[in-house]
């Protein structure tokens, strides 16, 4: 081992005595780390409510073009009790009208027939057209039509309910838009109605059926044409001195007709305030089965003073029939408005008739129809309108009931 020297010996005795005197150097403290206040949690915001869904807007209300020309008769928010107007006249009805209202309208529209928003196919069954009425009727269906811009599917019944059936039933199979029929048995009719309610297709009636349900009736104020003729029968009777005592003779159809059991109220009613004046009833259908029947009665009947032909048909038949028999003491009066009829007029074997437009009924119908399909407002039951035609004004009668034809013409051969 070595040997240190007294020099360094002291050298390092020096050092250790310096370091034992020093002070001790504290160590260098670190300041604490300055605690952050904890955050607070952020505020949860309340969570927004789902934006409330505004409601749709109801679709704006289509409306009704021809309603210009509507008069309401009674409230327009009532439906039309048709089967108490038909009680009252002694005809039992169950029908139920699936739209309120009732209201008249003028035979010219002052409003046009409204058009299609699509291309809607409609189904029209009439109950006959061999006479001029229901030919009439027909063709003006077919222009309405047109102006309306559907697609018109035809069936002539020929008064064959069972005809009228299955023709709408084939059009339930076709999927038509809606029916326009004027029925052949009023109360047969109903198994057609309803299947065309079970098929949802809407119905407008042309004359009103005594069963079955529709949206709307096309309808005259029959009561009051039958009143209007035997106001007119009365009248003549009254100014050629006839003393009112005998029978008076009415010829309708041989089945129950909404149609003939008003208007024969409305003439019967007239009479009553005769007592010496019987009223008989026969029946027919076509113009030689109504010369037929009143032809022998004329002979049945010699204190007959008049008569009445309850529509076109009976009154052709009965002034053929009264022309034959040369029997011009016997005063005629009718309801209908058909080309001979008012000749008839003219040349005075008719005292005068109860008369409609046989083209307004079936322009009302398709307005209604169409208006129906394009989601307006119609009214359950649109009466057209009557007029008394007599001798004085049966020029300009023809006139308003053929446009652009004459009286004169007619009689002359020059219009059919």
């Amino acid at each position: 081992m070595k040997k240190y020297t007294p020099f360094v010996a002291a050298l390092l005795a020096f050092i250790l005595l310096i370091s034992a005197c020093a002070p001790a150097v504290a160590p260098t403290a670190v300041p604490p780390t300055e605690e952050k206040p904890a955050e607070a949690p952020a505020e949860e915001k309340p969570a927004e409510a789902p934006a409330e869904e505004k409601p749709a807007e109801a679709p704006a209300e289509v409306e009704n073009p021809n309603v210009a020309d509507f008069t309401y008769v009674g409230d327009a928010d009532v439906v039309f009790d048709l089967n108490g107007w038909y009680e009252a006249v002694g005809v039992e009805a169950a029908v139920e009208i699936r739209n309120p209202g009732a209201v008249s309208v003028p035979d010219e529209m002052t409003t046009p027939i409204p058009t299609a928003k699509e291309k809607y196919t409609i189904g029209f069954s009439v109950y006959y057209t061999v006479d001029e009425v229901g030919s009439m009727i027909l063709d003006t269906m077919k222009n309405a039509a047109e102006q309306a811009g559907v697609e018109l599917l035809v069936n002539d019944a020929n008064y064959d309910q069972n005809a009228q059936n299955q023709a709408i039933e084939q059009w339930i199979l076709q999927g038509v838009d809606g029916v326009i029929l004027a029925p052949c048995d009023f109360t047969g009719v109903k198994t057609a109605l309803d299947a065309l309610e079970k098929a949802g297709i809407p119905v407008v009636s042309l004359n009103a059926p005594l069963a079955g349900n529709v949206d709307s009736l096309v309808i005259g104020e029959t009561v009051e044409q039958g009143a209007i003729a035997g106001s007119l029968l009365e009248k003549a009777l009254l100014d050629s001195g006839k003393e009112m005592k005998g029978t008076i003779v009415y010829q309708t159809l041989p089945f129950v007709h909404p149609n003939a059991a008003t208007r024969a109220k409305g003439f019967v009613d007239t009479f009553t305030k005769y007592p010496d004046i019987k009223v008989e009833e026969l029946t027919g259908i076509s113009p030689e089965e109504h010369y037929t029947a009143f032809d022998g009665a004329l002979k049945a009947y010699p204190d007959m003073i008049g008569a009445w032909g309850l529509y076109s048909s009976a009154t052709i038949g009965m002034m053929n029939a009264k022309e034959a028999n040369n029997r011009n003491d016997i005063l005629l009066s009718s309801v209908d408005q058909d080309k001979p009829i008012l000749k008839g007029i003219k040349d005075g074997l008719i005292v005068g008739t109860a008369a409609y437009s046989s083209i307004a009924p079936a322009n009302w119908c398709m307005s209604q129809m169409v208006n129906l399909l394009n989601g307006a407002p119609i009214p359950g039951v649109v009466f057209y309108a009557n007029m008394a035609i007599t001798p004085e004004n049966v020029a300009e009668a023809f006139e308003h009931y053929y446009p652009g034809k004459t009286l004169q013409d007619y009689i002359d051969g020059k219009v059919q």
